[in-house]
């Protein structure tokens, strides 16, 4: 975006969000369709961490079958940033990735941003939530923009959006599984 009056600019929040923009069934067949192939989730570096993350991912790849999901996705990302972020974006980089989180080996993810040497180029972290949060303890998505953290909609469906920058960790989960959407959108790199 370009030549944006910082007087009409809506005030800055550290995340927005927005429901009702998957049913229960999509939720459901996405977690039936993908839950055999998980792996071990990794961090950016591609390496495997236990003491910072503990959980298994499968990447849902963008195909003419998941073009529905790209296409909700890019959609509401670009809706919430008009709204909310007004930052230059373009893409979603790579493929969605289905994150699974269990109680059966405290599933987490340290505090950690999606953005920096690696991914200059993102702008907007999303998350959806696709458990019911009646069906787990613990598993809270928390950003840490002002202390204490703030603790994220566990609605199944939020699909919550934030900048890439903020530093956000998932908390162990310590009854049931957790499961979650989670991408990044991308544009021009920082300046």
């Amino acid at each position: 975006m370009t030549n944006l009056n910082p007087q009409t600019l809506p005030p800055f929040q550290i995340a927005a969000t927005a429901k009702g923009l998957f049913s229960d069934a999509e939720m459901d067949q996405l977690i039936a369709d993908h839950a055999p192939a998980l792996t071990e989730g990794r961090l950016g570096t591609g390496k495997s961490d236990a003491e910072i993350r503990r959980s298994q991912v499968v990447l849902i790849e963008n195909s003419q079958r998941y073009e529905w999901l790209y296409r909700r996705f890019w959609e509401a990302a670009t809706a919430l940033n008009r709204q909310y972020f007004c930052v230059d974006i373009s893409y979603i980089e790579g493929s969605i990735q289905l994150a699974r989180y269990d109680s059966a080996n405290q599933g987490f993810y340290d505090w950690h941003t999606d953005f920096g040497d690696l991914a200059p180029g993102r702008k907007i972290s999303i998350t959806v939530q696709l458990t019911d949060p009646s069906e787990y303890d613990g598993g809270d998505l928390e950003l840490f923009f002002r202390s204490p953290p703030h603790k994220m909609d566990r609605t199944r469906g939020a699909f919550i959006a934030f900048p890439s920058f903020v530093v956000h960790r998932v908390t162990p989960v310590t009854r049931g599984t957790r499961w979650s959407l989670v991408a990044w959108v991308c544009g021009k790199r920082w300046a």
